[in-house]
């Protein structure tokens, strides 16, 4: 009886979306991390400047603390633009 319904349901099963990713897994946009998370950049900090090397599921921080509901490895980095973000330490 199950299998009379696949064909039903094939197209709604295409139609969802992928699932919310977690802190520190790259995005593209807000809409592809979890609740409470955005997708922001990390930066890459030279003598030429700052540019932006990736982009991940994180939140602003101020502080290391701000970091702590993502987990004990997440401090506070500065990004570019004078905006700070988590991200997990090795």
């Amino acid at each position: 009886m199950l299998t009379s319904f696949l064909p039903l349901l094939t197209p709604f099963l295409a139609c969802s979306s992928a699932p919310l990713r977690p802190a520190g897994t790259l995005c593209s946009s807000d809409s592809d991390c979890g609740a409470g998370l955005a997708c922001l950049g990390y930066g890459a900090f030279s003598d030429a400047g700052c540019t932006t090397s990736a982009m991940a599921c994180s939140k602003p921080c101020t502080f290391d603390s701000d970091c702590a509901s993502l987990g004990a490895r997440y401090k506070c980095f500065l990004a570019c633009g004078g905006t700070r973000s988590c991200g997990a330490t090795s």
